[in-house]
């Protein structure tokens, strides 16, 4: 049933007149009059009473109308859902994070976020770097953060964040209050690491590869799947560990623990903002990513 054919009939048996109607659609008369016989065949009964001078609607006719007037109602009330649509940016945002960004640089973007698109619903999970990649690849997530970049050409990455990987002792080992150690000596410490599939993990063991020290070759001590996790064994003295200079402010601030720089050695790495470019096929995801790119740039 065409919704114009419904329309000038609503208009028909409002003015009673096929010439008004005509002049107030801007159609012709025989077209008015093709639109109402159009609906008559599609209904298989007649809707006006043509037999007498003023125009009279049959029971049927009644009918139709009633429903006609509640199909404009509802086409009237949709058409300003989705003007609204147009304006507001709602839905849900599925994102997936390693654990810097995910506990340490996410939370105060997404704030920010939410206060200029307070109708958004964001879930963050944090995992690792590799799982990250691999679930934006496979499409689990609309979008991801991480510290490593993606081999897959055909994911986006954009660079939001700098980072600096420091040497963390506790407040009572014997490197505390020294300005620098040296490669030999921390050679001979207990070291405290992620899993090799952390980003920030990868990062450190590339880095100090390419400065000439192989950490694999230390004396282990442990290996933790968080990095606050790993601040805290340093800070109860189990050993000393490279971790990102995001997750320690609050340990430092409270002198748990201290930085310690390792001459001739500067580890910098940087956070992406990773998705499938082919995947951004809601208003919300292209909002998200065009914000991030604005405040991280």
């Amino acid at each position: 049933m065409n919704l114009d054919h419904l329309k000038t009939y609503v208009e028909v048996a409002s003015t009673g007149s096929f010439s008004e109607v005509a002049k107030k659609l801007g159609i012709s008369q025989p077209a008015v009059s093709f639109q109402i016989q159009k609906l008559e065949q599609d209904l298989g009964v007649r809707l006006i009473d043509r037999r007498q001078k003023k125009l009279t609607l049959t029971e049927p006719g009644k009918r139709l109308l009633s429903f006609a007037q509640k199909v404009q109602n509802e086409y009237s009330t949709m058409l300003e859902d989705i003007n609204q649509l147009r304006e507001e940016v709602i839905g849900n945002l599925l994102i997936t994070a390693s654990t810097i960004p995910g506990d340490f640089i996410l939370p105060p973007l997404l704030s920010e976020f939410k206060t200029l698109h307070p109708s958004v619903q964001i879930q963050v999970v944090v995992s690792d770097s590799g799982q990250v990649i691999d679930n934006i690849e496979n499409g689990t997530y609309d979008i991801g953060f991480c510290g490593i970049l993606p081999e897959n050409k055909e994911m986006e990455a954009v660079k939001i964040a700098e980072d600096e990987i420091v040497l963390i002792v506790g407040a009572g080992h014997p490197f505390a209050g020294r300005t620098s150690v040296s490669f030999i000596e921390i050679a001979e410490e207990h070291f405290i690491t992620r899993e090799e599939s952390s980003g920030t993990q990868k990062n450190v063991t590339s880095m100090l590869r390419k400065a000439g020290f192989d950490i694999s070759l230390c004396k282990p001590s442990l290996i933790l799947g968080t990095t606050e996790a790993v601040v805290s064994a340093v800070e109860s003295q189990s050993g000393i560990a490279f971790v990102s200079n995001y997750a320690i402010r609050k340990s430092l601030s409270l002198g748990m623990i201290e930085t310690i720089n390792v001459e001739g050695l500067t580890l910098k790495r940087d956070f992406y903002c990773i998705y499938r470019k082919e995947r951004i096929v809601s208003r919300l995801l292209e909002e998200f990513i065009s914000f991030i790119k604005t405040v991280t740039s």
